[in-house]
Formats: structure tokens, sequence, C-alpha cells
């Protein structure tokens, strides 16, 4: 059994990025949006897109956070910055723990990130807009297997996987 998911973030009220990814991607269980999409909640609810509120909060109905279980794992979502994760990801990482998450879904720095606690996984996607440190517009794909997950970071322009990896638990 696998759980398919598409992650993306800070889009910023460009639905070509969107509409490219989801055309790149076929055969995904879930569709998440980390915030700051600035885009109508129904307008992504319509699309299948399930989302949080980021710190442009044109999405009102959706929460700022968000708890999901998929096949064991347990799964936060969040933009980050309620967590200043521009400043470190450590409050956010307690705070997953805290949870009993594996892994931890995030956003607002535009940049895409992997970061292995051992306990914790943490990922952003990166930008579908204005992408930082890297120059891709990025988002992710997320396989949850028994014991792993397989992750990878995708050019939304050139469908190319920028980065794998795989963690086992």
């Amino acid at each position: 059994m696998m759980v398919k998911l598409v992650v993306f973030s800070d889009n910023h009220r460009d639905r070509s990025g969107i509409k490219k990814m989801l055309d790149q991607q076929s055969g995904y269980d879930h569709i998440f949006s980390l915030g700051d999409s600035e885009m109508p909640e129904n307008e992504l609810s319509d699309l299948g897109i399930i989302g949080v509120k980021g710190n442009y909060p044109f999405e009102p109905r959706f929460p700022y956070d968000l708890n999901m279980n998929f096949l064991g794992y347990g799964i936060f979502m969040t933009h980050g910055h309620h967590y200043n994760v521009k400043s470190g990801l450590s409050a956010l990482y307690h705070h997953a723990q805290a949870l009993e998450c594996k892994l931890v879904l995030y956003g607002h720095t535009h940049m895409w990130s992997i970061s292995d606690y051992g306990d914790v996984l943490l990922v952003n996607p990166g930008s579908l807009l204005f992408p930082k440190l890297h120059p891709e517009r990025t988002y992710a794909v997320i396989k949850l297997l028994k014991n792993q997950i397989e992750l990878e970071i995708i050019d939304v322009d050139s469908a190319k996987i920028i980065k794998n990896y795989t963690k086992f638990f």
C-alpha cells in the first residue's frame, strides 16, 4: 500500500504553476497547499486541494495548521510563519514531536528544504512562483510506504526531479 501526496506552497495567485503541477502528476491521493496561495479556498477545493492559511490569509476558512495520519504516519502541515521557520526549525520540530508526527510539511521561506532530524522529517516544497536560494520553482511529491517515505522535489517548469530523498522508519 502507498499514499501519494503532492505538496506546494507560496504560489501567490499564480494559477499557471498549479496547472503545470497538476498536468505533471497523476495517481496522487491528496494535494496540499501550505499557504500563501492567495486564492479563494473554494477555488482550491474545486481542484481537490486541501490547504492551510499562510501569512497572506486569503483562505479565511482554512486552518493555520492541519494534523493528518496516513498509513500510521502522523503528518503536521503549516505555513510556518507562526513557528518562525525563517529563523530555524527548532520550534516546528518540537511541536511535531509533541504531536508524535513523523513528517512536517511547511512553506513560507520560498526555499525547498529537506531536514531529517532522525525521528521527524521536515519538508519545505519551495515556491511555485518566487523561489529563493535555488533558482527553480518547485513542489514536492511524497510517497508514504509501510516503512519509508520517498520524497521528490520537482521543478515545475521542466518537470525534472531536483532532489530525491528516502527516509526509512
